[in-house]
C-alpha cells in the first residue's frame, strides 16, 4: 500500500477526528526531499541502499499501518535515516511476531496480530492494543530480548501523544515508560577477545603487511583492494567515512613549493547529529606510500567517465540506479558500505592469508581492522580523547574497553619453539639459499657479504650470507636482509645462533623497554626461523651420486 491507499481507506477516520492525510514526501533531517507516494520509500543514505518497504507491512491493522507510517515521517526529520529504518523494521517485527523462534508467548501474540487486522474502531482497538503490546513484552522477556523494546515504547508514546483519538492509551504509554529497558548489548567487549572477529594479533598484522607490500599489480580491482586494506590500517576508520572520499581529498599541502610533498586526506566525518555527509572533515597526514597508492588508484580512475558527477576515491564502474531520481544522485558513483567490506576480504583471499594464530584463512574485516588500530594506539599510549577523535567519536564513552583489554592483544612471549612453529606460516623470507658463498652471486666479493654479531650476547662475527644487489643496497644488515628477496643465506652458516641471539634481544628490549618496543623485530625472527627450518630440510634431503 502507498501513503494515497492508506489515506483513502482511512478518509472517513481522518476527517472525523481532523488529523492530517499522510503526506507524499517529506525534506529528511540532511535537507533531501525524501519520495513517500510510492510503496517502496528509497531514504537518502548514501553509503548503503536503505529503504522502508511498506508491501512488507501488507497485513497490517490499518490504524497501525498509518501510525507507523506519521512516526517514520515525523523520525526522517529527526534521525539519520538508516536509524529511521532500523526503527520501523524492529518496531513492526516486535508487534506483530515475526522473526525466527516459537514459544507460548509467541503464538498467542501471532494469534492476537490477526485477529486485530478488522478491529478500527477506536474504543474496541484501545483494549486490543494494550493486550498486543503486553503480549509483546512478555514473548521479549522469555527470549531475554527486552532490549528490543525500548522502539516501541517511543513508538506507542509517540502515537498516545498524537494519535490518542485512534485508540492510543496515554495512561498505558506512561505505564510502559515505568518498564525497565536494558541498554542493548554491544558486542565490542565479546568480539575484542574473539579469535576470527576481535583485532588481529601481531603476527596476523605482519602477515597482512607483507602481504600487502608484495602485491604490486597495477590492475584496478587489486589497487582498490589493496587502497581498502591500507586506509583501514592506517586510519582505523568505519567504512562509511572512506566510501565518502573523493578524489579532491587527497591533496599535497605543500604543492607549488621547492620542498618535499606533504600528503594530506580530509577525511569526512559521519554519524554527527546535524552534520550531513561531507559537510565535516578531518584532515589526516598520511605516508608517501600510501598517498602513492592512492595516486596510482585515482589515475586508474580516469577510464571512467562520471559525467556531471564528483570524481569519488572508491569508485563504481557504472552509475548506481538506486541514485538516480533521489536527491543523493551526486554520490551515484561512489561504492556502498558492503562492497568495501568486499574489498578487503577480496584481498585476504586471493592473498591466500592464513591465520597462524587460528590456521584457517585470516578473517579481514573493516571492524576487524578498527579494532586493531585502536589496540594498538592504547599500547602506544594514546590518550582516551585522542583515540575518540582517531576513531571518528564525539566522546570517549565507546573507546574504553580498549583500555580495559590493554596488554591482552600483543604477543609478550615468544621462545625458539614458537617462531620455528610460526616461521614457515608467515613466510616473510623470499630469498634464496645456496650452499656457501662459491655458489652464491657476488659471493667472492668482500662487500657484498653479510657478518651476524650479537647486539646483547657476545657472539664470534659469523658470515651468514651474501648479498645479491647489483647496486648499493640501503638494507641495514644483518637483520634486515632475512627479509630481502636478493640475500642469499649460506646452508653451512649457523642461522639457528641468529635465532637464538635474536630471541633473547628480543626479551632484554620487553623487558627494559616494554611489549610494544620488543615486537619490533618481530618479523626477522619468523624470517630466521623459516630460514632455519629451510637449511635443515635441505640438509636431510638425499645428495645425488655424482
Amino acid at each position: 500500500m502507498t501513503n494515497g491507499d492508506v489515506n483513502q481507506a482511512m478518509a472517513g477516520t481522518l476527517a472525523r477526528f481532523n488529523l492530517p492525510a499522510l503526506p507524499d514526501s517529506v525534506i529528511d533531517r540532511d535537507g533531501r526531499r525524501i519520495d513517500m507516494a510510492v510503496s517502496r520509500w528509497r531514504l537518502n543514505t548514501v553509503t548503503d541502499h536503505v529503504s522502508i518497504d511498506w508491501a512488507d507491512f501488507a497485513d497490517f491493522n490499518l490504524t497501525v499501518n498509518y501510525a507507523l507510517r506519521r512516526w517514520a515521517a515525523q523520525l526522517l526529520t529527526q534521525q539519520a535515516s538508516a536509524s529511521v529504518a532500523s526503527a520501523v523494521s524492529g518496531t513492526a517485527a516486535v508487534i506483530s511476531g515475526r522473526g525466527r523462534g516459537s514459544n507460548a508467548s509467541l503464538e498467542e501474540l501471532r494469534a492476537h496480530w490477526q485477529m486485530m487486522k478488522t478491529i478500527n474502531e477506536p474504543e474496541r482497538l484501545r483494549p486490543a492494543l494494550r493486550t498486543l503490546v503486553v503480549k509483546a513484552i512478555q514473548g521479549l522477556r522469555a527470549r531475554k530480548a527486552m532490549s528490543n523494546f525500548y522502539r516501541v515504547r517511543l513508538w506507542y508514546s509517540w502515537s498516545s501523544e498524537m494519535l490518542q483519538c485512534l485508540g492510543f492509551d496515554d495512561e498505558f504509554a506512561l505505564e510502559l515508560n515505568e518498564i525497565w529497558v536494558p541498554g542493548r548489548p554491544s558486542r565490542l567487549a565479546v568480539e575484542l577477545e574473539d579469535e576470527d572477529c576481535g583485532p588481529l594479533c601481531d603476527t596476523e598484522v605482519t602477515l597482512l603487511s607483507k602481504a600487502l607490500a608484495a602485491d604490486q599489480s597495477m590492475k584496478r580491482s587489486r589497487l582498490l583492494q589493496r587502497s581498502a586494506v591500507a586506509l583501514c590500517l592506517a586510519l582505523g576508520r568505519n567504512p562509511a567515512n572512506f566510501c565518502l572520499l573523493r578524489e579532491t581529498d587527497l591533496r599535497n599541502i605543500v604543492e607549488g613549493y621547492d620542498v618535499p610533498p606533504q600528503w594530506v586526506l580530509s577525511v569526512p566525518r559521519i554519524k554527527k547529529s546535524g552534520v550531513g555527509p561531507r559537510q565535516v572533515f578531518v584532515e589526516e597526514r598520511i605516508s608517501d606510500d600510501l598517498a602513492k597508492l592512492l595516486r596510482d588508484l585515482i589515475a586508474s580512475n580516469r577510464s571512467i567517465d562520471c559525467g556531471d558527477c564528483p570524481r569519488p576515491l572508491f569508485m563504481r564502474k557504472r552509475q548506481d540506479r538506486w541514485c538516480v531520481g533521489t536527491d543523493i544522485g551526486e554520490y551515484a558513483y561512489h561504492i556502498p558500505c558492503r562492497r568495501f567490506a568486499q574489498l578487503l576480504r577480496y584481498f585476504s583471499l586471493r592473498s591466500g592469508l592464513i591465520s597462524p594464530r587460528t590456521m584457517r584463512p585470516l578473517q579481514v574485516t573493516p571492524r576487524r581492522l578498527r579494532y586493531t588500530f585502536a589496540t594498538t594506539m592504547v599500547e602506544l599510549g594514546v590518550s582516551r580523547k585522542m583515540l575518540a577523535i582517531m576513531l571518528d567519536h564525539s566522546d570517549t564513552q565507546h573507546v574504553r574497553v580498549y583500555y580495559a583489554l590493554k596488554g591482552r592483544q600483543l604477543t609478550t612471549i615468544l621462545d625458539q619453539a614458537a617462531a620455528l612453529k610460526l616461521g614457515p606460516l608467515m613466510r616473510l623470507f623470499r630469498g634464496t639459499l645456496v650452499p656457501s658463498s662459491a655458489w652464491a652471486v657476488n659471493g667472492s666479493d668482500p662487500q657484498k657479504s653479510i657478518r651476524f654479531t650479537g647486539d646483547v650476547s657476545a657472539v664470534r662475527p659469523v658470515e651468514i650470507g651474501a648479498c645479491g644487489q647489483e647496486h648499493l643496497c640501503t638494507l641495514d644488515p644483518p637483520f634486515s636482509r632475512y627479509l630481502c628477496p636478493k640475500f642469499q643465506p649460506y646452508v653451512e652458516a649457523d642461522h639457528r645462533a641468529v635465532l637464538n641471539e635474536l630471541l633473547a634481544s628480543r626479551e632484554h628490549r620487553r623487558i627494559r623497554y616494554g611489549s610494544r618496543l620488543s615486537i619490533q623485530l618481530d618479523d626477522v625472527i619468523y624470517a630466521v626461523a623459516q630460514v632455519v627450518l629451510e637449511v635443515e630440510e635441505h640438509v636431510r634431503k638425499p645428495r645425488k651420486k655424482a
